[in-house]
């Protein structure tokens, strides 16, 4: 439950943390929450400085920013969205002026659209969303970059992602798409590693591709150390 569903799951309601195993012992239970208790005390040292993956993020979309993009940051879990967001709003690197939203799964559809809307007004942004936002609605007249801050294990929602954005009445003459991974995380380089076996299939089965980090020498690397 940990990984993505399925290939074709819907992108609405996938974006809250998996739930436990209650049909687990009793035994099984008190063991998993105490590995578990474990494991959040370690991911709270993590946080706000020592998080190397979030402070190489701020410092992605500051320099969008810079360029003069209007970037969305796709994230997996609705705790991540409103994570990451928190440190963009917090962040001294991030352009004074910028306005930064968080869009996820907890919103009914009407909210996030209007909250979209009016991020739309300010004339610098970032929005920060989950996957409820990589399908059925158009975004290509406020944003024109895409940074997958969480890598799915199916490329076509990393190409929903960038849908969004890279379509038709879309003003800006480029689109920029960041593929944020760590050399040296083991989970990416998995991640990474049924990417490139499934974009293989893809392109051996239909023809055409579909998109994985461009850098590909850093991403076998990554593979083979693993």
């Amino acid at each position: 439950s940990v990984l993505d569903l399925t290939d074709d799951e819907s992108s609405e309601g996938i974006d809250l943390s998996p739930g436990s195993d209650a049909e687990a012992e009793e035994d099984d239970r008190a063991r998993h929450r105490r590995r578990l208790r474990e494991m959040a005390a370690l991911a709270d040292e993590l946080m706000g400085g020592e998080d190397s993956k979030l402070t190489g993020a701020v410092e992605l979309v500051a320099g969008l920013l810079k360029e003069g993009y209007q970037p969305i940051v796709f994230c997996r879990f609705v705790e991540t969205a409103k994570y990451v967001a928190a440190a963009l709003c917090a962040s001294n690197k991030i352009p004074k002026g910028t306005e930064i939203e968080s869009v996820t799964g907890e919103l009914a559809p009407a909210e996030r659209e209007q909250r979209i809307s009016a991020l739309g007004e300010h004339p610098r942004r970032v929005l920060v969303a989950t996957d409820c936002l990589s399908e059925g609605i158009n975004l290509q007249q406020a944003f024109d970059a895409v940074v997958h801050y969480d890598l799915s294990w199916n490329p076509t929602r990393h190409e929903q992602r960038e849908g969004r954005v890279d379509r038709y009445g879309q003003p800006s003459p480029k689109v920029r798409v960041v593929t944020y991974y760590g050399e040296d995380n083991g989970v990416d380089r998995i991640i990474l590693r049924v990417l490139l076996r499934k974009h293989k299939t893809i392109r051996s089965s239909l023809g055409i591709s579909v998109p994985v980090p461009a850098r590909a020498e850093e991403v076998v690397e990554a593979i083979f150390e693993d």
